[in-house]
């Protein structure tokens, strides 16, 4: 018992210290570490083998697909790939604020499925923001449309993913089956939230046949209509059928390279803005493996707009994208290494019990008990995948009834919260300061609708059989 009390003490510590802004999570995870490993009377040279060095090379595999994935992202923006998607929907959104705003949210989202990092927040929002400003969109409410566009495209993130996979051992199939139906969960708040801030009954229109649309691709997915998101399809692997016309695809862009070679074409053609969903296309629809699909995107971008400079362009890309994650990586190596602390024996077994008696593993009280707990996802708190989280959840699965899918369901709801409204995060400082307005201001605008995404999560969660089932 002293172990566990102990062990939360160092918890709430470090929760303090960063949210104070005291120490960032770079360093309080390690630390955390280290401390728990020392409360729970490991010896030394356990902490410097088990904990330590197991702990950073625990998450080799996400480290690996971000750094990938980064350079995909550091080539769409080198090519300007990002801010002439934006400027072409705009031309063609018109007049109608609502139209607008609903497609820069969801371009927004796009690009940010292949995009990270604060620098890429900047080059799209110097975009987004003053077209929807120019319509007459309120500045608090075109920061929370580019908050729910970044979030979302967030939650399509295959790099993202990969943290889940070795976290908790969520298979990829059972992320797809959850991540797509919570986007369009998603997307109807999205949709609740321009119909309420843009108070004109005129958009009623646009409301309805949004909603309907979601309505019926909701249940398209939860009826089986489409296989490619269910999760017995998706165990079955790549699609073999889908090997030889990618490859021929790409045998034909690399002639289409030679010949802009040749010509000195240094234009931006149509299909470059397919670069930021070819991956996606590549997961979702033929379950590809993240890392290849991501290979292939990155091949079809530097083919697709090739130039006589590209090799230095995509050369400078892969060293600049993985640059670009370094924070992120020394981030996971921390989370790994807060992985193997807390799952160690000693650890493991003193904490177990209270988190036993404590997490609701029953379908009511997990809806009920989570939406109410939403906000400890807020400063890299305790449902944090990217904070204190890391080393709670792991404990979460082993010492209690509920699988790894619950867990992640879960995550992903409540992590709404931080990914839209956090005031401490760095886009978000970002984003009120440019549209000179306050990160508290963004957090009362968007905090009401985004929970009720959470509540949709987690009911999401329970009616998939994550929650009262099985463990695992």
């Amino acid at each position: 018992m002293q172990i566990g009390i102990g062990c939360f003490v160092v918890f709430l510590i470090m929760a303090a210290l960063m949210y104070t802004r005291r120490i960032s999570a770079l360093l309080a995870l390690p630390i955390m570490a280290i401390a728990i490993a020392a409360i729970g009377g490991i010896p030394a040279s356990e902490i410097l083998k088990d904990v330590v060095n197991a702990g950073v090379l625990k998450l080799h595999s996400a480290y690996a697909t971000t750094m990938i994935g980064a350079i995909l992202a550091e080539l769409i923006n080198k090519h300007g790939i990002a801010k002439s998607m934006v400027r072409f929907v705009a031309e063609f959104s018109g007049d109608s604020p609502f139209l607008l705003g609903l497609m820069m949210t969801l371009v927004t989202a796009l690009l940010f499925s292949s995009l990270g990092g604060l620098g890429a927040v900047i080059m799209v929002g110097t975009v987004v923001l003053p077209v929807m400003l120019s319509l007459g969109i309120a500045a608090p409410t075109a920061g929370g449309l580019f908050l729910f566009g970044i979030n979302l495209g967030g939650m399509f993130n295959l790099a993202n993913w990969v943290l889940y996979k070795d976290v908790l051992g969520v298979e990829q199939s059972k992320i797809v089956s959850f991540v797509v139906p919570f986007s369009a969960i998603i997307c109807t708040v999205l949709v609740a939230f321009l119909t309420v801030e843009l108070r004109k009954l005129s958009n009623l229109k646009f409301s309805l046949a949004a909603l309907a649309i979601l309505a019926v691709f909701l249940w398209a997915v939860a009826s089986g209509q489409f296989s490619i998101f269910n999760a017995s399809a998706a165990a079955a692997g790549p699609d073999p059928n889908s090997f030889l016309p990618v490859v021929a695809a790409l045998a034909g862009l690399a002639v289409y390279a030679v010949y802009r070679h040749a010509k000195k074409m240094i234009n931006l053609p149509a299909l470059a803005f397919l670069t930021p969903a070819i991956p996606l296309v590549l997961v979702l629809f033929f379950r590809w493996d993240i890392i290849t699909a991501f290979l292939v995107g990155i091949t079809y971008g530097a083919l697709v707009t090739w130039r006589r400079d590209s090799i230095n362009i995509l050369t400078r890309s892969i060293i600049e994208g993985a640059q670009s994650v370094i924070p992120a990586v020394i981030l996971m190596m921390g989370i790994g290494m807060l992985l193997c602390a807390v799952m160690h024996k000693t650890i493991a077994s003193a904490l177990a019990p209270l988190f036993a008696a404590a997490v609701p593993t029953e379908p009511l009280p997990y809806i009920i008990g989570f939406t109410l707990l939403a906000p400890l996802a807020l400063y890299r708190g305790p449902l944090s995948l990217w904070g204190m989280g890391s080393g709670l959840v792991a404990l979460m699965q082993k010492s209690t009834q509920l699988s790894g899918s619950a867990i992640m369901g879960m995550l992903m709801s409540v992590g709404q919260l931080q990914g839209v409204c956090d005031p401490t995060n760095t886009h978000n400082v970002w984003i009120a300061t440019y549209l000179g307005t306050d990160t508290l201001v963004l957090l009362k605008k968007t905090m009401p609708y985004v929970w009720f995404a959470v509540i949709g999560g987690l009911i999401l969660a329970v009616c998939l059989g994550y929650v009262g089932g099985a463990h695992g």
